[in-house]
């Protein structure tokens, strides 16, 4: 299978922005006969969406906004790990989470972010308390998004659910004493599970994610990663009887 991780700038949004360069990104990658489509966190609406000047309403998802993603899921065929904000229509709250969008367009599972600041970009986020992996067919996927990662027990939690890969959505910059580190590594080795990283580049306030960097990661060990300032899609084979990388490198798609 060929995965694509799409490595946009998104964080600013707006969502009206942000679909427009999803919706091109997708196309290029589905050309490139990519299965699976993976975005950063928040690629929906941006990471700051919420300190943006016009109020953006938070849809119990997929809402109307998300219908032409779901529809362009729908037409190539595709599997879609989409990080958005949501609405929880039972209780009204709010959550940073990340949709997972069958090949006919149909949502086959979600994933809420557990680990939020809760101040400042995520001040209106309610933490999430569940780890159900998603069956994608293909292969059963675990979703952990940003921060999530950093906790062994989350990684180790969906193994013991039956998950064989964990996708990771992320904003999430190398510097300071605040980055990844070799989380994905720890969480990869704890897990004993493939780790594949969709990150982000651009920069907003005090958020510099232009060396922030999208990984994939195999038995405890990176094998290639891509940090630019330049958005791309990040496209590698994937063997899924061996559970192994065909690609040695990223093939890099400008965007």
């Amino acid at each position: 299978m060929k995965i694509a991780l799409l490595h946009l700038n998104l964080s600013g949004g707006p969502e009206k922005e942000n679909i427009s360069a999803l919706r091109h990104a997708i196309s290029l990658a589905a050309e490139q006969g990519a299965n699976w489509i993976v975005t950063p966190e928040m690629a929906l609406q941006g990471y700051f969406f919420a300190k943006n000047d016009e109020p953006v309403e938070i849809p119990v998802q997929p809402g109307e906004s998300m219908q032409v993603l779901c529809q362009l899921a729908a037409r190539h065929g595709l599997t879609t790990f989409l990080g958005c904000a949501e609405k929880d229509a039972a209780t009204g709250k709010f959550y940073n989470s990340c949709l997972v969008i069958g090949p006919t367009g149909e949502v086959l599972g979600r994933h809420r972010k557990m680990h939020t600041h809760g101040v400042g970009a995520e001040v209106w986020v309610t933490t999430g308390n569940q780890l159900a992996p998603v069956n994608c067919r293909d292969i059963t996927a675990g979703v952990l998004i940003c921060a999530d990662s950093w906790f062994m027990e989350n990684s180790q939690g969906l193994k013991e659910k039956g998950a064989e890969v964990i996708v990771v959505l992320a904003a999430w910059p190398p510097s300071g004493e605040h980055g990844p580190g070799d989380c994905w590594e720890r969480c990869s080795q704890t897990a004993e599970l493939p780790v594949w990283v969709c990150n982000q580049t651009g920069s907003y306030e005090n958020l510099d994610l232009s060396k922030a960097e999208s990984a994939v990661v195999v038995g405890g060990k990176t094998q290639f990663t891509y940090s630019s300032r330049e958005q791309a899609i990040l496209l590698f084979d994937w063997d899924l009887g061996k559970q192994c990388t065909i690609s040695r490198q990223f093939s890099v798609v400008a965007v």
